[in-house]
């Protein structure tokens, strides 16, 4: 099997995932794949995804089911580019597993969620608030706090 980590933020739970699935199921051959992905500029969300560093081995994609493990889902662009990308290079199924999908309207394809926020848009609106930003197990505040135990926000008015 097939796992494409998103760095950085990702690298903590596919690392936990992993974990669990070889105490689960010890007979299962992962390979971890790890591509970076500039979907954000420090706490504003960017409209294009640009590969920064990373490779897919296509044929080893081509031979094994593929996971794509990210840490969180805001608008799913992310999610939409790689798996597009995975299925172009032949892979015989692609499949998404994400820590924390924030809002119940959209958020792309996820087949496999850790934690549904629900949150909605309207609804913070009406409280002023634009966006809330999460840090901590693999996620950053501007490059920092990535290393909590623990997971922390802010509100972006």
């Amino acid at each position: 099997m097939n796992f494409v980590s998103v760095l950085e933020g990702a690298r903590q739970f596919t690392r936990d995932l992993v974990q669990s699935l070889k105490k689960l199921m010890p007979e299962v051959k992962i390979k971890i794949h790890e591509i970076r992905v500039i979907g954000t500029k420090g706490t504003k969300l960017l409209k294009n995804r640009k590969w920064q560093m990373g490779k897919l081995d296509p044929k080893t994609i081509r031979q094994f089911p593929v996971l794509i493990v990210d840490d969180l889902v805001d608008s799913g662009l992310t999610l939409q580019t790689l798996k597009k990308e995975i299925i172009r290079l032949g892979a015989p199924e692609v499949k998404t597993a994400v820590f924390i999908k924030k809002y119940k309207s959209h958020g792309g394809p996820v087949d496999f969620c850790g934690i549904e926020l629900g949150l909605n848009h309207k609804k913070l609106a009406q409280k002023g608030i634009k966006d809330y930003w999460l840090f901590g197990y693999g996620m950053d505040l501007n490059g920092k706090h990535r290393k909590l135990d623990k997971i922390g926000w802010i509100e972006i008015r």
